[in-house]
């Protein structure tokens, strides 16, 4: 029939659009973070939890909950929205079955009056979906079919299971009556697997719309990104975080001081984004065990992709002119978080892995990222150039110092001020934690730099000289010097 959706939109939204177990988490979190949004702003009571036990996955919030009678609709319709894409994270209508392919049954609860014990609950039945999509008749279906079929309404729920479930996270209602809980029961092996990898929390706490970790929320320009308009009233940056827990701990973005480079700047992308970046004087290169490495590109303080993602689409549309792992390599040298601000102009793709290129805007500000990640990569080899002409014995003077400037010229682009390069020798972080081969590498520059600037010293102030016993006489020298 004209006009009716299918049943097999659920495949399609499910299996492509949500095909990494991790994004699970983006989706009901940013669905969290919305029914905060619209709450009374209470930092102290509004917050959102979300935790893994006995293999069933569970979201919760204190936000407003869905409007009673609205519930059963929501629940049972696809890409249909009240949110509206200005003032909301999500606003497609479709994250909510995100967890589908996850879990054998998804649940979502309603909670109207927790004081007074009103919920609303909506169950599909994840191993029923996998059989009926299996049958022949599936493509024939319609979707409002298939959740008559798969999903079942309870206008008065088991109060007392859910009250279990929430159990000491009662809290969260002290002060206030209605939220959501997300169940995800009998969770897949592969969403086991990502939940139990030793990463896991850290990469969450990239992704999700959380706060600076308080040793760094103070420092400018971070402590500026939540509350400074950077182009006016109507461009505020919205970095705007919110309290997230995982397994009863509080969530920080995982940034540390010690993290930082030398220089921390911050600046525009026109009017669509506003940047911060570190970088080192010394040299633009990865270093290991820091985890602020690389582009990460944010919309609603919510990641939407990071270097993997951003340098092919640039080179997709032409925009730049070095090899694939030559870019990665150099961006990675960097730390740089950037922050979309203009979201009428800027949307993101269905599956929010990247911007949606369909007008000028978009194209205009991937143009100006890939200029900042030509000026990444041309102080990198710029350093690199000046770095190794300095460690070798044979080069002028004067080369030396044309490279100087043009690798400080570079580096001015890239910070939009003043650099001084530092020519000091650079200590590794740890050194005690390297390897054999590693340690020699380090010891042997740090020994050749050395005697390079004294052996210059000594034939600048040595006037005689004997071939035979040079290198004896050098010794001596250096021991006194």
């Amino acid at each position: 029939m004209a006009g009716v959706v299918g049943a097999s939109i659920v495949s399609i939204i499910t299996e492509s659009l949500y095909d990494k177990p991790i994004v699970i988490f983006r989706e009901y979190i940013q669905n969290a973070v919305d029914a905060m949004a619209k709450a009374p702003q209470d930092s102290q009571v509004l917050s959102a939890h979300f935790w893994f036990q006995d293999n069933n996955l569970y979201f919760l919030d204190n936000g407003t909950g869905i409007a009673s009678s609205a519930f059963e609709t929501t629940m049972t319709s696809i890409a249909r929205s009240d949110k509206v894409k200005k003032e909301n994270i999500g606003y497609k209508g479709i994250g909510r079955l995100s967890g589908l392919p996850y879990c054998s049954s998804l649940t979502f609860i309603n909670i109207v009056d927790y004081a007074n014990n009103v919920y609303q609950e909506y169950r599909i039945d994840g191993d029923k979906y996998n059989n009926t999509r299996s049958r022949t008749d599936f493509n024939q279906m319609s979707f409002n079919e298939l959740m008559k079929e798969i999903g079942t309404f309870a206008e008065a729920p088991d109060f007392s299971r859910i009250k279990g479930i929430i159990g000491e996270r009662s809290k969260l209602f002290d002060d206030r009556n209605t939220g959501f809980l997300v169940i995800l029961e009998g969770i897949s092996p592969v969403l086991q697997t990502t939940i139990e990898d030793p990463d896991f929390v850290q990469a969450l706490s990239w992704l999700l719309p959380i706060p600076f970790d308080d040793e760094i929320s103070q420092e400018e320009p971070f402590s500026s990104l939540s509350m400074e308009p950077a182009f006016g009233e109507d461009f505020s940056i919205p970095a705007k975080s919110y309290t997230i827990y995982f397994d009863n701990k509080q969530l920080k973005r995982p940034l540390k001081k010690d993290m930082l480079r030398t220089y921390l700047c911050k600046s525009n992308f026109a009017k669509y984004a506003v940047c911060v970046h570190s970088f080192s004087n010394r040299k633009i290169a990865l270093e290991r065990g820091n985890p602020f490495s690389g582009i990460r590109i944010y919309i609603d303080n919510m990641l939407l992709c990071d270097e993997n993602e951003l340098i092919p689409a640039l080179q997709q549309y032409g925009l730049t002119n070095h090899g694939l792992y030559e870019l990665i390599q150099s961006v990675r040298g960097i730390g740089a978080l950037i922050y979309i601000v203009d979201k009428i102009s800027i949307s993101t793709n269905a599956r929010r892995t990247f911007i949606d290129v369909t007008n000028s805007d978009a194209v205009e500000f991937l143009k100006l990222i890939g200029e900042f990640v030509e000026n990444v990569y041309q102080a990198r080899y710029a350093l690199s150039n000046y770095n190794s002409a300095k460690a070798k014995n044979d080069v002028e003077t004067q080369k030396i110092s044309t490279l100087k400037e043009r690798a400080q010229a570079s580096l001015e682009v890239l910070a939009r001020d003043e650099v001084i390069i530092d020519d000091e020798q650079e200590k590794p972080a740890d050194f005690s934690a390297l390897s054999k081969s590693e340690k020699k590498r380090v010891i042997k520059n740090k020994i050749s730099k050395e005697l390079n600037a004294a052996l210059k010293k000594y034939l600048a102030h040595t006037e005689d000289f004997c071939f035979d016993t040079c290198v004896e006489d050098f010794k001596t020298w250096f021991n006194a010097n």
